[in-house]
């Protein structure tokens, strides 16, 4: 090789050096904007408002916390990513959206406006650095992340009220079908000689929230090929958390009815609830196990 083609090839490879790093000082600029913006809206999520320290919204620190973690691995993992091109019109559509999200959210106080905006801007900075071949790549954390959004009140209050009151009528029916002194006043069940109010913590849409989400990574991270499976397992996580919110709520019925109120709202209140996490983490696997085994005997015949 001349000294002339050495000197071109040198100047070469120093312009993709200079690209490089220019392109990623660009990227980590953009996430520097996205932690100025955000974190003051997820340090108001834990300390100012205390949605995500409440019963139905504690497990949204978690998944942004393992939605961040699948998107650093992905992205990493992403096959070809020297090569992936820019989409700047999509991610400015995207910056857009967030945009018109986060202003009136963070103006009006409207909070699932304001974490919304976060996930669009996040895309907005994968479509800007590699495009639409890195945002497949790493769309499924991006999907997940919707789960640590809070849900409006005006959704979840109808829901809790419908749910306190079937867990109510579920309880009472079962413990009087094992001949306890058992009666019902709306969500107030007198059991003996104590009284006990089905709370909304007790309706279990923290746990219907939490197994729906943790179900959905499951069924992303073994990477079922079963159709059957991807469809019904996410829909018979509705009734596994009711279930399991019902033997919540007998638990510590017999508990209080047994033992007194204080055993029942004291150590023993906050065990059931790991117990019922548990209880729905098992009962999933075990209907994604009958849900296997049903769609191998499909494929069979």
């Amino acid at each position: 090789m001349n000294t002339l083609s050495r000197s071109a090839a040198l100047a070469a490879g120093a312009r993709d050096v200079r690209a490089h790093y220019a392109a990623n000082s660009g990227l980590w600029v953009m996430f520097a904007g996205l932690a100025v913006m955000f974190l003051p809206t997820f340090w108001g999520l834990v300390f100012i408002s205390g949605l995500w320290v409440d019963d139905t919204h504690a497990h949204g620190p978690i998944v942004l916390t393992i939605s961040l973690w699948l998107l650093w691995k992905r992205w990493r993992e992403a096959p070809g990513l020297a090569g992936f091109k820019s989409a700047p019109a999509l991610a400015w559509a995207c910056f857009l959206v967030a945009a018109s999200l986060y202003v009136p959210g963070r103006a009006l106080d409207i909070i699932y406006f304001e974490a919304g905006a976060f996930v669009f801007a996040l895309a907005g900075i994968v479509l800007m650095a590699g495009g639409v071949s890195l945002l497949n790549a790493v769309k499924f954390p991006l999907i997940f992340m919707i789960f640590m959004i809070p849900l409006p009140n005006s959704l979840v209050g109808p829901i809790t009220e419908w749910m306190k009151l079937a867990v109510s009528n579920v309880t009472v029916d079962v413990l009087g079908w094992a001949g306890l002194p058992v009666a019902q006043a709306g969500v107030v069940i007198t059991l003996g000689q104590y009284k006990l109010l089905v709370a909304d913590a007790c309706a279990g849409m923290r746990t219907l929230f939490m197994l729906e989400a943790f179900g959905i990574l499951y069924l992303n991270l073994v990477h079922h090929k079963s159709t059957l499976r991807n469809v019904m397992l996410p829909i018979l996580i509705i009734p596994i958390s009711f279930t399991a919110n019902v033997i919540r709520v007998i638990v510590l019925a017999l508990i209080t009815y047994y033992f007194g109120d204080e055993a029942g709202q004291g150590f023993l209140h906050g065990f059931a609830g790991i117990v019922l996490f548990l209880a729905g983490l098992l009962m999933m696997m075990g209907t994604d196990h009958l849900l296997r085994l049903l769609s191998g005997r499909l494929h069979a015949k």
